[in-house]
């Protein structure tokens, strides 16, 4: 198989960032009043965009602020927790000189993705967010608008993610689907979901160039 194509979640593949996320969301209920979710039930929504994922948390309350107050905890206060998958911006430099074209595909909002690939210096033709388009994961819309955008297309790409629904969204999508447990999710519940490769390591994904 020959890719032209390389497609990146961000949080859980490209960066650690779950423990920020659930401080961040734990903090920003008892801030603002709301039920503190448990862990569990964070893990269930981090996939999705923060302000639909606390419609799901909190489902009859107004979650504005709560959004707000989140977004801030993250950029401030949980910032530092936030690290590098260990050899993400490797794998993206050594895609990139095998000629690929890298897109990174996320549910966070702009200001937040693009502070991430400035603060890790991660290689990046195309970045897509929440804001680029109608539908979000699992829907493949986002994915085949970065193909559309490199101009490749599903034949020629991959896509890989750390979540359940990151690989719905790519099989919809028509791509080559890989799992990494660098996430919340362990290899057998990526399994469920019959990805074309699971990995433990970001790095591997060179090997089915």
């Amino acid at each position: 198989m020959s890719y032209k194509t390389g497609l990146f979640d961000m949080d859980g593949t490209l960066i650690e960032s779950s423990q920020a996320i659930v401080n961040s969301i734990k903090e920003a209920a008892r801030i603002t009043g709301l039920r503190i979710p448990g862990d569990n039930e964070v893990k269930g929504i981090i996939h999705l965009p923060s302000y639909l994922s606390f419609t799901v948390l909190f489902p009859d309350k107004e979650v504005e602020d709560f959004d707000s107050v989140f977004l801030h905890l993250m950029r401030s206060k949980f910032k530092n927790m936030i690290k590098e998958v260990p050899g993400a911006k490797m794998t993206l430099e050594l895609l990139r000189e095998k000629g690929l074209k890298i897109g990174i595909v996320t549910t966070k909002d702009k200001v937040s993705a693009e502070e991430t690939i400035r603060n890790f210096h991660f290689p990046c033709d195309v970045l897509l967010t929440f804001e680029d388009t109608e539908r979000t994961r699992p829907d493949p819309e986002p994915l085949l608008k970065a193909i559309k955008l490199l101009n490749s297309t599903p034949a020629q790409t991959f896509y890989c993610g750390d979540t359940p629904p990151d690989i719905i969204q790519g099989r919809r999508a028509g791509v080559k689907t890989i799992g990494l447990t660098t996430g919340l999710y362990s290899k057998e519940e990526l399994e469920k979901e019959n990805p074309d490769f699971i990995f433990d390591k970001i790095e591997a994904v060179l090997t089915i160039l």
